[in-house]
């Protein structure tokens, strides 16, 4: 019997982090999921997996976090965390602290976790992070979302830093789009259900297994230029 392959999922108390645990669930991973708030119908309502706090931009609690891991050997580690930033999204009238909590929560803190967490992932693993296809550089063609589409963009080229320092290992690296999903930052309108989006982004990963590739994809496969 093949043993059971087993997934980190940061940033899971809710939306696409939370379906991504049922997901795997569903196809017979073990998961542990880390919370930054609580939520009642969270991971921790679900049977077998493996809970713990923590906030991503807390150096410390990070720290303390990999060390807890290090026994541990993942098969994927996949960093959902992320804030949609100021409803404003203007850099001209972003405060200091607005601009450090979205750059420092979506593209700093993400690659610091992974960088502190990478030699918990076995050859033929996956390290994959939630871009977006608004952190595009290339595609960017409609502007808005300044703040937001900046953090992604930086979170992108930090991914591709971060796969160039990975080269030694067998390891696929991928900025994944979750597509347009009904979450709380998507809204009601959005065309993708959160179980799509899951569903999906869980076939890509586990179709990039053994294959040591460096991608910015989405859900379904799309290649995305960075």
């Amino acid at each position: 019997m093949l043993q059971a392959k087993t997934a980190l999922i940061v940033g899971a108390s809710r939306g696409i982090g939370l379906g991504l645990v049922k997901a795997l669930l569903s196809k017979d991973w073990n998961v542990i999921a880390t919370m930054r708030s609580e939520n009642p119908d969270g991971p921790q309502t679900l049977p077998g997996v493996e809970v713990h706090p923590l906030d991503i931009t807390n150096q410390f609690a990070v720290k303390s976090f990999a060390e807890e891991m290090s026994g541990e050997r993942l098969d994927l580690l996949f960093i959902c965390a992320g804030v949609p930033g100021p409803q404003h999204q203007s850099a001209k009238n972003a405060d200091d602290y607005e601009i450090l909590s979205i750059f420092q929560t979506n593209a700093v803190a993400p690659i610091s976790i992974a960088q502190q967490l990478s030699d918990s992932v076995n050859d033929g693993g996956v390290v994959a992070f939630m871009s977006s296809i608004m952190g595009s550089v290339e595609g960017n063609e409609m502007g808005g979302m300044e703040l937001y589409r900046a953090s992604k963009a930086a979170l992108n080229s930090m991914v591709r830093s971060y796969a160039a320092k990975l080269s030694e290992k067998s390891v696929s690296v991928l900025a994944l789009h979750p597509g347009w999903v009904k979450t709380a930052m998507g809204g009601e309108q959005a065309p993708v259900s959160v179980e799509q989006s899951a569903e999906g982004l869980v076939t890509q990963i586990e179709q990039k297994l053994d294959t040591n590739q460096k991608l910015f994809i989405d859900y379904q496969g799309q290649t995305i230029p960075w």
